[in-house]
């Protein structure tokens, strides 16, 4: 347990033990507050638990604006803490987590206090002072919320254990509250209030009752009202506008294969391949580029299919990086055509305004066939690419036909020995030499654990193929990444 040199408050008033909170929790109270009012109102027209003797007496519409007080108050001993408890941390000890959970009938102690310091002062300037009474009802509102709020249906929560109806309606409706905003706060989200909601239903019966799902259900837009008012103010990642509109019947797309960095099988970067649809008399099936090439080739329209996938794979990178996921790169499987045009070098400029991305994490495959085939014009507008930030790999090499001192004075710090090529003490000597030289490696085509192994232990950057994942979709690859992290 950390040392502490904090000294305790005694606080007189409740804006004092209000800002005796760190930053973090006072903005946190206020949203939970709003989404309590919210809540409390609904759970009043539904007549949540009106069936019990708290519910009959807390659960009332003249306690609107008390219900947001037991929101804005419900953590206030934490107050009484110093700062480094005020926030749960995942490495606390047990003894830690013993002192922060403590701020729950701390908190209630706290309020108590407060209340009773103000009411003796008001019947002081009467002539008498008296006991706080215990049957004052708004009073007791936010002593449970202090002190219940971490409570859950099944018994699960603290500092108690309560269960059931054993917890205060009041404080049913701040712990929900609670959790809606810390769930909704999360930063790995796209949509964090729609994900918040599909969790806490799915919890019904578990940690919350029926009737009180019931409640959220009802108060779902009114909630999305407080979340949109505060979104400014919490970690959420705003959802992405993507440039490339994903129809479920578009011709065409990418699918991404994980692309590994170690043999523990961490994931630093994806492969995005072409597909496409719309094939005559076989509905659902796709072709890849090999397939569709020289039809693009010869109807022109290598450049216009090459920049839908660019900005397809711009929008998967912006995502990711809006989802604060670790990322090296989107390796993207450019048309081999691509390269026979002029230059596009004013159409990518505008792709990197048009999508604000790190260019680096727009990784261009350049397969060695057509680096082969280009001629002296076509590898100068190779070099430009390379001068201005673009990432080009050359890909599937095969070193006895490539000239890597060419191939360096190009301006390529990036390359992909074909698999054939690995198991190889000649290979792993070369690619020793390139990565002496300034090249950073990736590996493909790993088919078995042995050469997925024998590529990383040559010093590849990350390595993809059939031994590390399936293709999948968009959609699929940041949910698991969602997880994963």
């Amino acid at each position: 347990m950390k040392e502490m040199s904090w000294k305790r408050t005694e606080y007189e008033t409740w804006d004092e033990a209000f800002r005796g909170q760190v930053a973090a929790v006072r903005q946190q109270s206020v949203r939970v507050a709003a989404y309590t009012q919210v809540l409390f109102l609904q759970a009043c027209a539904n007549s949540f638990a009106r069936k019990t003797p708290d519910g009959k007496d807390q659960i009332r519409s003249e306690y609107g604006d008390l219900a947001y007080k037991c929101g804005l108050y419900h953590q206030l001993g934490k107050a009484l803490v110093p700062p480094e408890y005020q926030l749960w941390q995942q490495d606390y000890t047990e003894e830690e987590i013993a002192v922060y959970r403590k701020y729950t009938t701390d908190g209630r102690a706290l309020v108590a206090s407060l209340q009773e310091r103000g009411q003796r002062a008001k019947e002081k300037r009467k002539g008498a002072v008296e006991e706080l009474p215990t049957e004052n009802i708004p009073w007791l509102m936010i002593r449970e919320s202090c002190e219940q709020h971490m409570e859950r249906w099944n018994g699960s929560g603290y500092p108690a254990g309560r269960k059931e109806m054993q917890i205060s309606p009041i404080a049913q409706i701040v712990g929900l509250a609670k959790e809606l905003d810390r769930l909704a706060s999360e930063t790995k989200r796209e949509d964090p209030f729609d994900d918040a909601m599909q969790v806490l239903l799915a919890q019904e019966n578990e940690l919350w009752s029926a009737e009180l799902m019931a409640v959220l259900k009802d108060a779902r837009s009114k909630c999305r009202a407080v979340y949109n008012k505060y979104i400014h103010y919490t970690m959420t990642v705003p959802k992405t506008i993507p440039l490339v509109k994903k129809t479920k019947d578009r011709p065409m797309g990418l699918t991404y294969r994980p692309m590994v960095s170690d043999t523990a099988g961490t994931v630093v970067a994806y492969e995005a391949e072409p597909w496409y649809g719309g094939i005559a008399n076989r509905p659902g099936d796709t072709e890849g580029t090999a397939d569709i090439h020289d039809m693009l080739v010869r109807t022109g329209m290598i450049a216009d299919m090459a920049f839908y996938f660019l900005y397809e794979a711009a929008d998967a990178v912006v995502r990711m990086d809006n989802c604060k996921l670790n990322l090296r790169g989107v390796l993207l499987q450019m048309l081999p055509g691509f390269y026979t045009l002029p230059t596009q070098l004013q159409r990518l400029e505008q792709l990197f305004e048009d999508q604000p991305i790190d260019k680096k994490k727009l990784m261009i495959t350049v397969p060695e066939d057509a680096f082969l085939k280009a001629n002296k014009t076509q590898k100068e507008l190779m070099s430009r690419y390379l001068r201005n930030g673009i990432v080009l790999v050359l890909d599937g090499v095969h070193p006895e036909k490539v000239d890597f001192a060419e191939v360096k004075a190009l301006g390529f710090q990036h390359a992909r020995l074909a698999a054939e090529t690995g198991l190889n003490p000649d290979t792993a000597q070369l690619m020793k030499q390139l990565i002496a030289d300034g090249f950073t490696l990736l590996g493909g085509g790993a088919d078995s654990h042995d050469l997925l192994g024998w590529q990383l232990a040559c010093g590849v950057a990350c390595a993809g193929g059939t031994v590390t994942g399936v293709p999948v979709s968009e959609e699929e690859m940041i949910r698991d990444r969602l997880l994963a992290e």
